[in-house]
């Protein structure tokens, strides 16, 4: 391909346009539509066309009475190659100045291709518009370095009226004959009797469109009359639902827009599906003649008339329609049984009927539900079926509002829900101990020193991150030394023997192995020796030395080496003002740390990053009997424990 100008930065292929385009171009069907409709959305009353005939030497041609086009406007729209009707002119086209006070209509284009459509008649093709005084016209041909070029070839003023002409330069012929274009056109642009189309010369009517496509009906309504209907098959679905749907007639007048919905919102069929972009139904019912708003936009829902003639109207239509997919909802009820066969097999016979049931009434009764969608909601009733809680869920989510399953749809597009569960899970299970602490450690006067234990069990997490990744376990060798020297509630110490009873508290240990180059266990690594004094308590030299008689001991016995680093947490309500330091002892190998039960609860708030407050409406925190403000209020601290709090 030669490069007229080295300045062109983009090259286009000679196929581009009629990929761009696709059967806008190669097929004579679809060009013929897409070139009325353009009409149509120029508010054209009358459309024109001459068919083309090779043996007689007729060009095809295309004239329209609609709005025309100025030469800035024809530049812009016929230039941009993506042309976004939508927002340049917006989804409604307003009538011109001669036609004040007409309805708007409802745009049929979006992107701009149907013009190109005028290629599949000829090449290249002249637009003859004018509006506003002045008449222009241009030659559009295929390029050779872009898609197409555009020339003006003529200009005149003085010219009267508005409208847009689109004729071929030759007398090329196309596959599609004229009685099959106003068979086509007949199927699509007979609804509003205010758009008429003529070829060559002869109006389309309702008598062009084969008796295979057309059916007629009569609908008495009790009191009021007859409704005609006419129920049109265009045999092929179009790209969208323009020119499909209900549209209702008024002493032969357009009511509204035609559409799948009603005007009192009752959907018909889903716009996506085939049959919204295929039928077409014309209902003439001079009856609600009183019943018609005063822009005629649409029928007062309160008026008797249109109470009585609407669900009538509806009813035929939907019978029509039922007629017709008897066979698709057959094979669609096969298709979801088929797809889900493995599942259903499983259930028992009860659920297998039910089950059955679902499939047969929704496809039935909802034909605007599409195949797939049927059988998503299938398959989870299947899988319910299949639970033990049934159809339990299904509950939960009818309660939900609407934001919630917003939320919940997000949820489980970011999560699996095993995944989520086992995290909030684990959330539910710290926050629940967080909320048992708070609540044994703030009554001075509680005895549950045996339960205490138990729970900072659960609660190494608290001291730091390494014990979120390293597997601390009770150390019953190291308990049973302490409690030989030190226990002294030998009851307590055999109905718990992970731990010790003391006195005033407990005391358990908690150890990590350490291991050699064979990876074989060589002693510890790791000791941790958790020391819960009675809530009550306060914690001074005699407690942080009790701590270090118990690692003394431990190393007497050979049970800790030089190699194990040994932390001692010892836990009471407050901690004597001069004892709030840290000890350390052998070399740093060994720390004894005092810590209040209120620092460490706050401890645990902030490794929990605040979720306490977050979820303190949370089901799982109501039922333990919390009250989410007292819950949430810490106990009376002085300041030196609000700032080892903050510190921690």
């Amino acid at each position: 391909m030669e490069v007229d100008d080295p300045r062109q930065g983009v090259l286009f292929d000679d196929r581009f346009l009629d990929r761009y385009a696709g059967p806008i171009i190669s097929d004579p069907a679809v060009a013929i539509v897409e070139l009325v409709a353009n009409a149509w959305d120029a508010y054209a009353t009358r459309v024109d066309i001459v068919w083309p005939k090779r043996t007689e030497g007729v060009p095809f041609s295309i004239a329209d009475n609609g709005k025309g086009m100025t030469p800035e406007q024809f530049q812009r729209r016929w230039k941009t190659l993506d042309y976004n009707r939508i927002a340049e002119e917006g989804t409604k086209s307003a009538p011109p100045a001669d036609l004040a006070g007409a309805p708007t209509r409802s745009a049929y284009g979006r992107n701009g291709k149907g013009r190109h459509a005028a290629f599949k008649f000829s090449d290249p093709y002249r637009v003859r518009t004018w509006r506003d005084g002045r008449e222009t016209t241009y030659e559009v041909r295929r390029g050779t370095t872009q898609p197409f070029d555009v020339k003006e070839v003529g200009s005149r003023m003085g010219v009267e009226g508005h409208g847009t002409e689109i004729s071929a330069t030759a007398s090329e012929g196309v596959s599609l004959d004229a009685e099959a274009a106003r068979e086509v056109i007949g199927t699509r642009f007979l609804a509003d009797p205010n758009f008429v189309v003529s070829i060559d010369g002869m109006l389309v009517t309702f008598d062009d469109i084969p008796t295979r496509s057309i059916q007629k009906a009569v609908v008495q309504v009790p009191g009021f009359g007859p409704v005609d209907v006419i129920m049109i098959d265009s045999q092929k679905a179009d790209r969208t639902t323009r020119q499909h749907g209900i549209a209702w007639r008024v002493k032969s007048r357009l009511v509204g827009t035609p559409g799948w919905i009603g005007f009192d919102h009752d959907r018909i069929l889903d716009g996506r599906t085939s049959e919204a972009k295929r039928f077409q139904f014309i209902v003439s019912a001079d009856l609600l003649e009183d019943a018609v708003r005063p822009d005629w936009s649409g029928f007062a829902t309160d008026h008797p008339a249109w109470s009585a003639t609407q669900p009538l109207v509806h009813a035929k239509i939907r019978e029509y329609l039922s007629t017709f997919s008897a066979e698709r909802r057959r094979e669609a009820k096969a298709s979801i049984r088929e797809n889900h066969i493995r599942t259903v097999q499983k259930l028992p016979p009860v659920g297998r009927d039910r089950w059955n049931q679902f499939i047969e009434e929704v496809i039935d009764t909802c034909p605007s539900i599409s195949t797939d969608e049927v059988g998503k909601v299938a398959g989870i009733l299947a899988n319910l079926e299949l639970t033990t809680s049934k159809y339990g869920l299904v509950s939960k989510l009818h309660d939900l509002p609407p934001g919630d399953l917003d939320a919940l749809y997000q949820l489980l597009d970011d999560w699996t829900l095993r995944l989520a569960k086992d995290a909030l899970d684990e959330i539910q299970t710290r926050l629940k101990l967080i909320a048992d602490l708070d609540i044994k450690l703030r009554d001075e006067h509680a005895d549950e020193v045996g339960d205490l234990q138990p729970l900072f069990e659960r609660s190494l997490w608290v001291f730091g991150p390494e014990f979120e990744s390293l597997e601390f376990t009770s150390n019953r060798g190291m308990t049973a030394v302490i409690q030989e020297i030190f226990g002294v509630d030998a009851t307590g110490s055999r109905q718990r023997p992970d731990f010790v009873m003391l006195p005033d508290g407990s005391v358990g240990l908690y150890s990590r192995d350490a291991h050699d180059l064979g990876h074989d266990v060589d002693g510890v690594a790791r000791l941790v020796i958790a020391e819960i004094k009675r809530p009550g308590v306060t914690i001074g030299s005699d407690q942080k030395g009790q701590a270090w008689r118990y690692v003394r001991e431990l190393i007497e016995r050979g049970l800790i080496s030089e190699q194990t680093t040994t932390t001692c947490y010892v836990l009471g309500s407050t901690i004597h003002a001069a004892e709030r330091g840290h000890r350390t002892e052998w070399d740093g190998r060994v720390t004894i740390i005092p810590m209040a039960y209120d620092t460490f609860v706050r401890r645990a708030e902030k490794r929990m990053l605040g979720l306490r407050d977050k979820l303190k409406e949370a089901p799982f925190l109501k039922d333990r009997g919390l009250d989410g403000e007292a819950f949430l209020k810490p106990p009376l601290a002085n300041t030196e424990d609000l700032l080892e709090t903050a510190r921690l």
